[in-house]
């Protein structure tokens, strides 16, 4: 807020009319000098009151009377600048994220393209279409999210990147289901290794899984890299999602159920992965950390529930 000095002399006669005026107007002159015919006034005024008090003073003053405004003396913030902070990385990441986060139709749109590759992949036996379906598919920054949002128990990004991590599962699912369905129409499809592969949890998925959570964190934390990781997170949920569906199309629970163990291992290894490494960056109390108990013991629960089942094996088949 710029600061004025508005300068006034006025026969003494007329004395009490300006300060009349400057009074109404809620400022306070000092007087520099006087004498017993004139009086001169200097008045500290901001910009909007010196236009206010010149078009004021105009009628009052007399032919022989003068003003004189100087340029800006000195300078305040504005009060709402002043109390503005510099947000912390914190923020500046929770801003990143939730746009990550937004399950938009640009989102579902490659959802369901890289679904569409990683099925021509599978179905063919081809581990570079696989590979090459990954680096448009977008399911990394709900992700990301989602391990930002338990670990700082924040609810509504929680909830957000959650809708659209399940929804960008149910679009890969379901459209690897009916390219399969529809697939099946014109000739037999026979499961080769790729798809096998993604048949069964397995301790090498697990721990590119670990590894690409820590990685994708620190990817966002530092706003490089993310296509790369991106790729990495894609890798680790994408084919399995895919492949569940097309062993769910050919009649086959027990692949289809495995394939989808592998997803939820592999989501819950990442969201766990991701956490720490945020939790590492933030240097994060000790007694903020139970949400990396909750989902070190969902990714138990569920390796638990995989082995019971029988879907675990040690390496891809």
């Amino acid at each position: 807020m710029a600061r004025h000095l508005l300068y006034v002399q006025t026969e003494a006669s007329r004395m009490p009319s300006v300060l009349g005026v400057m009074e109404d107007q809620g400022v306070h002159p000092l007087v520099l000098r006087s004498s017993a015919d004139q009086i001169y006034l200097v008045v500290p005024v901001d910009t909007a009151e010196a236009d206010q008090l010149l078009t004021l003073l105009k009628p009052v003053l007399g032919e022989e009377d003068w003003m004189a405004l100087d340029t800006p003396a000195w300078t305040f913030p504005e009060p709402e600048a002043a109390e503005r902070e510099e947000p912390t990385p914190a923020e500046e990441l929770e801003s990143d994220l939730d746009q990550a986060a937004r399950l938009t139709p640009w989102f579902a749109f490659l959802t369901v393209a890289s679904a569409t590759i990683a099925f021509a992949g599978l179905v063919r036996d081809d581990a570079l279409l696989v590979l090459a379906s990954m680096i448009i598919a977008p399911l990394m920054g709900p992700l990301m999210a989602l391990g930002f949002g338990l670990l700082w128990r924040h609810r509504r990004l929680s909830l957000q990147a959650g809708m659209t991590a399940a929804a960008g599962a149910a679009l890969a699912w379901g459209a690897a289901w009916l390219l399969a369905r529809a697939f099946l129409v014109a000739q037999p499809l026979e499961p080769g290794a790729q798809l096998m592969a993604r048949s069964a949890p397995n301790l090498f998925d697990l721990a590119l899984a670990l590894v690409t959570g820590a990685v994708g964190a620190y990817s966002f934390i530092r706003g490089q890299g993310q296509t790369l990781v991106g790729v990495m997170v894609a890798i680790a949920l994408l084919p399995p999602l895919v492949a569940s569906g097309v062993f769910s199309a050919l009649g086959w629970p027990g692949p289809a159920t495995g394939a989808f163990y592998l997803a939820l291992v592999n989501a819950a290894a990442l969201l766990f992965t991701a956490a720490v490494g945020y939790a590492v960056r933030f240097r994060l109390a000790a007694r903020r950390l139970w949400p990396l108990g909750l989902l070190l013991t969902a990714l138990g629960l569920l390796l638990w529930w995989s082995s019971q089942a029988g879907f675990w094996t040690a390496h891809p088949t």
